[in-house]
């Protein structure tokens, strides 16, 4: 019998899957860490994810494959060792743990946790042998200059955010996110580092939440304010977005192949928020269509990331389409899958994010 290409493909990683070391996920009952675990039981995996509450957990004991994943609770960013357990024996590691969140953020609260996290997952990963490691960083450490650069600059791999800046301003989850990746970075480098690392750079998130995620996240929150009529006019900015599935699709194939070194940015678009405040009242039921704002706000924000508001940020993103195939879901497939499940697991009211849960 013959098989096509795709269906060979198909077979041949379910196979190396099935009977390969497990991967480890920390952060899985996280939006992004979620879906990448999502992905690997659905490609026949063993997983094992951590977390620190196993209530916030428990409902990615309801996907497919679920016997094969392992859940370890109780693991905490500052401890060191914590990761143990869940990365022994593990060939790969996606690392999607870190704090994001930014009203009520301090050095304390965001800084230490993502950095220090980085240090003990990487030592883990070090100690016990890890193959392959994904880190997900984050736009906020490539353009987060306060307008320093040109408005017609194009953002790639290559830019990075000023940690001095940064601090000045006490940004603390873009100086999270930037120094985070600076110490893996380092960490990778150091004699006898037996992991080859590969870092994504996603930008805000959006796109569906697992059935029966528990809270609310923060690339959720951007959007609830247009479905519950709390937000009066339409932000006069543009914003640069990714599909959560794009995203978990990219950690999985940055280390499944041979892109160590690499640093990766994942950008599906940068809509305005008219054409946002657009989606969002087509993916609403007609009861709640007019809690939808139409008048634009006549007020501009301060330029913080990227060019001034409300300029789009330019950015290439081919090193992401060449090198893993990545080809990004639209800004409306984004918010139309994301508010039809945010509306699914309850979510419709601002006052139902809570920043650092």
């Amino acid at each position: 019998m013959k098989l096509s290409l795709n269906r060979l493909s198909t077979v041949t990683r379910h196979a190396m899957s099935t009977s390969g070391a497990p991967w480890c996920v920390t952060g899985g009952s996280g939006f992004l860490g979620s879906w990448c675990v999502k992905l690997l039981l659905e490609e026949g995996f063993t997983v094992r994810t951590t977390t620190r509450s196993a209530e916030k957990a428990s409902y990615l004991k309801s996907l497919p494959g679920a016997e094969r994943l392992t859940i370890v609770d109780g693991v905490d960013l500052l401890t060191p060792g914590a990761f143990d357990d869940a990365i022994r024996g593990c060939s790969h590691v996606l690392h999607t743990a870190s704090p994001f969140y930014f009203k009520g953020g301090s050095e304390e609260k965001l800084v230490r946790p993502a950095v220090e996290g980085t240090r003990n997952v990487l030592n883990s990963c070090h100690r016990l042998g890890v193959k392959k490691v994904a880190l997900t960083s984050s736009t906020a450490s490539v353009y987060t200059n306060y307008g320093s650069l040109p408005a017609d600059h194009v953002y790639t791999a290559e830019d990075f955010s000023p940690a001095d800046v940064l601090r000045e301003k006490e940004n603390w989850y873009c100086l999270s996110k930037l120094l985070a990746e600076q110490l893996a970075w380092d960490m990778s480098k150091e004699p006898g580092c037996p992991f080859q690392l590969t870092v994504l750079i996603p930008t805000l998130i959006w796109g569906p939440m697992l059935p029966g995620q528990p809270h609310m996240n923060t690339s959720a929150s951007s959007l609830v304010g247009y479905m519950d009529g709390s937000l009066k006019v339409i932000e006069n900015a543009c914003k640069t977005v990714v599909d959560v599935r794009d995203v978990s699709r990219a950690h999985i194939e940055a280390v499944r192949g041979e892109y160590g070194g690499q640093r990766i940015l994942l950008i599906g678009g940068c809509p305005h928020f008219r054409e946002v405040a657009e989606y969002v009242r087509e993916a609403l039921p007609e009861d709640l269509k007019a809690n939808v704002p139409e008048e634009l706000s006549s007020e501009l924000g301060p330029t913080v990331m990227g060019p001034a508001p409300p300029l789009p940020v330019l950015y290439d993103v081919s090193p992401a389409e060449r090198l893993l195939g990545a080809k990004f879901k639209s800004a409306q497939e984004q918010v139309e899958a994301m508010v039809q499940s945010m509306l699914k697991n309850g979510f419709q009211r601002a006052d139902q994010y809570v920043p650092d849960k």
